[in-house]
């Protein structure tokens, strides 16, 4: 009857955990207090391997912030972030052909980070570089998905 109780208890607070939609012009967040820190980095690093992305590289900006804040005697305004860069090279491909400058997307970059309060994940939107270029757009909705799928 405990171990009933207790994954029922388990499963409610997973349905119930929120999260804030922050859908900016140059900038896409999700915002949470119910969700650790942790929980959003493991889920978003497996999402981004089931869409078949590559995790190229992460870098820990809250850990080397915090030196460099602490050698200038100020605060440091992370309590813990990691840039995860991911490419998948038919998708990187198909950005080349559209227009060679895309290179400069690769790899594409979405942050996990916490500050005292909340959590959140984020990337930077895309913008095109020729008037007739779409993958941009597409880029857009493939971070957005991504993040979006490592909430459910």
């Amino acid at each position: 009857m405990i171990k009933v109780l207790s994954l029922f208890l388990l499963f409610i607070s997973y349905v119930s955990a929120s999260y804030e939609v922050i859908d900016e012009e140059n900038i896409f967040t999700i915002k949470t207090k119910d969700i650790s820190f942790d929980e959003l980095h493991i889920n978003l690093e497996d999402e981004i391997t089931f869409q078949s992305f590559v995790i190229v590289h992460k870098l820990d900006l809250a850990k080397s912030t915090a030196k460099v804040a602490e050698a200038l005697e100020k605060k440091a305004v992370l309590k813990k972030g990691i840039n995860i860069l991911i490419c998948k090279s038919s998708f990187t491909l198909a950005m080349h052909e559209e227009n060679i400058k895309n290179i400069t997307y690769c790899p594409l970059n979405i942050s996990v980070y916490a500050d005292e309060q909340y959590n959140y994940i984020s990337y930077k939107k895309y913008d095109n570089f020729g008037k007739d270029d779409k993958i941009a757009n597409e880029i857009n909705e493939k971070l957005k998905n991504i993040v979006l799928k490592s909430l459910d």
